[in-house]
């Protein structure tokens, strides 16, 4: 996603390429219902899973090892030991 359009349209542009180059499109939002009150925060009709379902493991990491110095901020870390 490049951009959130707020202008009614509920969407955002995105970046789509392939093998040639790349183009700017205007997406409507997923619809889908939302765990835990989130949006899923994809286009309508992405091919992978809904944004809640999609785990970047860069942030993960960094989460893992906030958790290890502040833990009370982090409890879904408390016990795990996946080091």
């Amino acid at each position: 996603m490049l951009d959130d359009v707020d202008n009614g349209f509920g969407g955002a542009v995105w970046a789509r390429w392939n093998e040639t180059g790349v183009r700017t499109v205007l997406l409507p939002w997923c619809p889908a219902g939302p765990p835990e009150d989130r949006a899923c925060g994809l286009f309508m009709d992405h091919g992978s899973g809904h944004g809640w379902e999609v785990i970047d493991p860069t942030t993960e990491a960094i989460r893992r090892e906030l958790a290890k110095q502040y833990p009370d901020h982090f409890p879904e870390y408390i016990d795990d030991d996946r080091d």
